[in-house]
């Protein structure tokens, strides 16, 4: 069996912990921090999580720890539905091929004879074991079908909560979950040998060690860093309690939590049921169809606006579940930290046939003897596997211990397990992931020192590289660095290891420096142990030089000349004629792809910063914080959250919002020390009856996104301070005026920019920096919104998030600066963006042009487009827009889940009339008159583009193809030379093996003949030692033949010969015998 331990992340600004993949050949298991962009560190390293069944999450329970468990569940949801649908097609095909006459496996191995012609079945029967289980494949049943495999999920307290808080995006029937939730119990005496493991299964076994910091009973949040929960419950409660006790309502509140999380992936909700439901009984807002009468086919149904409803029955599709459970039962965060120590089986000792022989056990139930069976002899006596098997050993193993801080350290090394042999043998490596400055701990060195019996693997903050992560994306942004360094800067990163730390305060010149890991460092624990000595070994380091050293001196060259041929002047001339608004207003990509990371583009995400004004994030995906580090320094990040006045999510997918809470605690971390609040001061809050004094004199960070958004942050802030009491999430509503203003609230208190109160309005326009911020529903799915935002200085800003081409959108936006479209699909897959409701590059250029917008940045691109898409001829006059009403309660409002496989036949869902019937959907035309001048950026992750670069920008376009063009051919070149110089080195090897081969046999040849020569003048020279001549006795071999053929005429010459031979030996043995004396 080979078993091995491969670093997939360790700390970096992309990935903010390390997570480690343990391999046993027929299963793997996650361990370590599941941090955002781990899934998109697997892709960059060809990490495969298939066969991947249990995730061990070690820390505490924070986002830090597990941002990308959801992204990581999808991935391995849609893997094994994949699977198992296959199997089941694989299994129908075989069903129907298969005769009614051909015998099962398990019939067929029964009636197979042994050699010695008995019943395989009866002996089994005579050894004591079941012919069915061990004849038919031992645990598996004859033709069952594949179920789904389960995926558990190990970790601290408020696991179980943490997932259940995506119910309302996140629906997979794929692959069950089930949550292992840790509860800290008594600690094992010291005085134990040991104790057994807390979860184990056919392939390894664990140990977990939750562990509690030194001032454990100390509230971790301070009274102003409350969460919103916390001090609702505690004013909803009051001094009153209930009447159960804490444990029972926990057990109750615990089991709530399960349920949630299985009906999220365990469910048999379907989007295509639907149920008959009297129209005055129907949800208000709820889609609804009607079937038609003359067609039989469902047609859409609008609810009357005012009067009496129709005394008619509609058909109502049922929310997915976790759509019904409006909240969460509370909790409160929890300080416990989990280790633990694993440990593969003991290795069963070698087998010895001869000893069951002795045992006179038949050789048909060896092998169940070797898999720990126990068996009847012939005879009947009983034979147990360790009367023929050799003594086993003990498995190999290693533990993963998580100390966020100092805090941490004293508890963890007076754990009695490292101490019990029963747990610690066989115990190869432990792997340390710190927290800042824990490495340089006294204690902790001491423990190093105590147990240099086995390796010790240390990862931190303060001593991993700032390695690059993902070098796919880095190495793209450096080519591009080379056509314009300007908009296209290198990202930060350090390879360098600090050791220092481990080595503080130790003058023992036998103590050995623990090994710093980095992605891709791998300890082997069978067949045998291997570590490697150093970090070369195990990673090929990022490296600017290298890139360029790689990218073809012909596209430089190319390159130069485009940029030459520019006539900057003349451009500059005609920007400037168009009198940009904020020209020097920065716009910052940090992801341009959709749906799932890729090694060359991250999901969505686009900083806005207009100087004077305020900085603002437009969509917040996985991994958004880590983009800005390789952006900025530390001081210019401190500098960054200083300017964010504002976050917008326009959707709850999961590839726009799962950044959202890492970004707002780093933003609280940063601006922490200029909060004027008192500590004594009550949380954040909208219930005030007036929100401009409650908010007066504190820095705030605004959130704008729909209400299932901010109940998904409100519910995740119990379980950590994500600074949701300095938080203002503002609930955005689209009125039917919203061209104006958008209706928003606060903790259902309105506020706004265009508001009867004026004080509010100059509050808000204050506060944000803004003069304006407009919302308007499209088409995507459900509480999908685009925005527009304007600044004083008379730039206005539209972005569209995900959608079809909205004419509701082209009103709202007209007459913007920039447009950020959604450009998912290039235009040969119009079909393709219509099923998925997302837009072409050429319809996003049809909507930028009927806004009449200056400008326009195409983001969100398929990650089948892993550098550039191609745009083709479009026909703008067929360009069609959808309408806001029909966007607000269309055919993708059931679609929040986060891109659902298709569960049953598609519905054909038309129109109905009615009183409330919407005006056409497609009333917008691009062939009203539009901007010709429209000037049209391409995005890549890491562009930072001022307004008035966009131009200059498009006129590079051309190069950038060009270039990817030439990198491609001259990929295709080296792969094609690498190829050939294989297939020579492969003829070579051939040619020089044929030659060794050919010097061998002639070697072989010519030490043949010298032997064969060797035996003729044997004869010879032993008689010379009789002092005869050496002619005269032919060769030993023709002298046999010539015997053999005198033999036959002449009997008595052969006598004579055969006594003249005896007394030949004889006389030389005498005279060897008289030389050897």
């Amino acid at each position: 069996m080979h078993s091995y331990v491969q670093f997939i992340t360790t700390p970096t600004a992309d990935t903010a912990g390390t997570a480690i993949l343990l391999d046993v050949g027929t299963k793997r298991y996650l361990f370590g921090n599941i941090h955002e962009g781990l899934q998109r560190a697997c892709i960059q390293r060809n990490v495969r999580l298939a066969k991947t069944t249990d995730i061990f999450i070690t820390g505490r329970i924070e986002w830090k720890n597990v941002g990308g468990l959801i992204g990581i569940i999808l991935n391995l949801a849609e893997a094994n539905a994949s699977a198992v649908r296959s199997a089941k097609e694989e299994a129908e095909k075989k069903r129907k091929t298969k005769t009614e006459d051909t015998p099962t496996l398990v019939e067929a191995k029964v009636k197979k004879k042994a050699k010695h012609g008995t019943d395989r079945a009866e002996v089994f029967r005579e050894a004591g074991l079941d012919p069915q289980e061990w004849l038919g494949g031992r645990g598996k049943t004859a033709g069952a079908p594949r179920t789904l495999p389960t995926l558990t999920v190990h970790g601290g307290k408020n696991l179980t909560h943490t997932i259940a808080t995506a119910r309302r995006f996140i629906f997979r029937q794929g692959m069950p979950i089930e949550v292992d939730e840790h509860v800290q119990t008594r600690q094992p005496s010291s005085a134990d040998d040991g104790r057994d493991p807390d979860w184990k299964d056919e392939s390894i076994q664990v140990w977990k060690l939750p562990i509690d910091p030194r001032n454990g009973d100390q509230d971790p949040k301070s009274p102003r860093k409350r969460s919103f929960d916390e001090y609702s419950s505690q004013q909803e409660d009051g001094p009153a309690k209930s009447s159960r006790t804490a444990q029972d309502s926990e057990a109750q509140f615990d089991e709530q939590r399960r349920s949630v999380v299985s009906q999220m992936f365990n469910s048999q909700w379907r989007i295509d049921s639907m149920t008959e439901t009297p129209l005055v009984r129907a949800p208000k807002g709820a889609p609804m169809w009607i079937r038609n009468e003359a067609t039989n086919k469902l047609e859409r149904y609008y609810r009357p606006g005012d009067g009496t409803l129709p005394q008619i029955t509609v058909l109502v599709r049922h929310a997915w579940p976790g759509a019904l459970v409006e909240r969460l039962p509370p909790t409160k965060p929890s300080q416990t930290a989990t280790s633990y120590i694993v440990r593969l089986h003991s290795q069963r000792g070698k087998f010895m046939p001869e000893r069951a022989k002795a045992l006179n056990v038949h050789q048909l139930v060896f092998q169940a003897l070797q898999q720990g069976a126990t068996v009847k002899s012939r005879d009947g006596s009983t034979v147990t596997p360790d009367m023929v098997l050799q003594p086993s050993r003990p498995g190999r193993g290693f533990a993963m211990v998580d100390l966020p801080s100092d805090d941490y350290v004293t508890e963890l090394l007076s754990r009695p397990e490292w101490k019990m042999p029963r747990i610690m043998n066989g115990l190869q490596a432990i792997i340390w992931n710190l927290g800042p400055n824990v490495s340089s701990n006294s204690s902790l060195q001491a423990f190093f020192h105590q147990h240099q019996a086995v390796e010790h693997i240390v990862t931190a903050p303060d001593v991993s590289p700032n390695n690059i992560t993902f070098d796919s994306s880095a190495a793209l942004t450096v080519r591009l660095n080379q056509i314009d360094s300007e908009r296209y800067p290198i990202p930060h990163y350090d390879n360098r290891s600090y050791s220092e730390p481990l080595c503080a305060g130790s003058s023992d010149p036998s103590y050995s420096t623990p090994h710093i890991a980095t992605r891709g460092f791998r300890l082997q624990l069978e067949p045998s142990v291997q570590i490697p000595m150093t970090s070369s070994e195990s990673n090929d380091f990022f490296g600017t030089e290298t890139q360029i050293k790689e990218i073809p001196k012909v596209a430089l060259e190319h390159a130069q000349k485009a940029r030459d041929d520019i006539d900057t002047r003349k451009l500059n001339q005609a920007v400037a004629s168009q009198k940009l608004p904020s020209p020097d207003a920065e716009i910052i990509c940090l992801g341009t792809g959709s749906s799932n990371p890729s090694k060359y583009r991250n999901v969505s995400a686009t900083l806005l910063r207009v100087p004077g004004c305020g900085s603002y994030l437009f969509d917040c995906g996985e991994g958004t914080l880590g983009q800005l580090k390789r952006l900025y320094t530390p001081s210019e990040m401190k500098d960054l959250f200083s300017d964010l006045k504002a976050i917008w999510i326009s959707h709850l997918h999961a590839d726009h919002h799962l950044g959202t809470a890492s970004v707002i605690k780093a933003w609280s971390e940063a601006t922490e020390g200029g909060d004027s609040v008192q500590a004594d001061e009550k949380p954040l809050d909208g219930h005030s009856t007036d929100p401009i004094e409650a908010l007066q004199g504190r820095r705030v960070l605004f959130l704008f996104s729909e209400a299932q958004m901010i109940q998904w942050l409100k519910e995740y802030s119990s379980v950590e301070d994500v600074a949701y009491d300095r938080l203002v999430a503002v609930t955005t509503r689209t009125p039917h005026d919203f061209y104006k203003s958008s209706n928003m609230v606060w903790d259902d208190v309105p506020v706004g920019f265009n508001t009867e109160n004026a004080a509010m309005n100059h509050f808000m326009r204050e506060a944000t920096g803004m003069t304006n911020l407009v919302t308007c529903k499209v088409h995507h799915c459900l509480g999908a919104q685009a925005v527009s935002v304007s600044f004083s200085t008379g730039f206005k800003f539209s972005y569209s998030g995900d959608c079809r081409p909205s004419n509701t959108f082209v009103r709202m936006g007209k007459g913007s600066t920039v447009v950020l479209h959604e450009a998912t699909f290039d235009d040969e897959m119009q079909g393709d963006a219509e099923a998925k409701k997302h837009s072409t590059m050429g319809e996003a250029i049809s909507v930028a042009r009927a806004m009449d917008a200056q400008r326009l940045v195409l983001t969100h691109f398929s990650q089948r487009y892993q550098k550039i898409a191609q745009t083709g001829a479009l026909d703008e006059s067929k360009v069609e827009f959808e309408d806001v009403e029909t966007a607000s309660e269309g055919e993708g409002d059931h679609d929040m889940v986060d891109n659902p496989e298709p569960l049953g036949p598609e519905i054909n869902f038309g129109h109905h009339a009615s009183p409330s019937r919407p005006a056409s959907a497609k009333a917008l035309s691009t062939n009203t008159k539009v901007n010709q001048d429209l000037k049209v950026a391409i995005a890549f992750d890491f562009l930072r583009v001022r307004v008035e670069d966009i131009a200059y920008l498009e006129q590079l376009t051309p190069v950038l193809q060009e270039m990817f063009q030439m990198l491609e051919e001259d990929g295709k070149t080296r792969a094609k030379d690498s190829l050939d110089e294989l297939a020579r080195k492969t003829k070579d090897g051939k040619e020089e093996a044929l030659e060794e081969r050919t010097e061998q046999n002639t070697k072989a040849k010519e030490k043949g003949n010298s032997d064969a020569d060797k035996r003729r003048r044997a004869p010879s020279e032993k008689r010379l030692l009789l002092g005869e001549s050496q002619t005269s006795m032919p060769p030993s071999k023709e002298n046999g033949k010539a015997k053999a053929k005198d033999s036959l005429d002449k009997p008595a010459q052969k006598t004579n010969e055969k006594k003249e031979k005896i007394s030949e030996e004889q006389t030389e043995q005498d005279t060897i015998a008289n030389e050897t004396d």
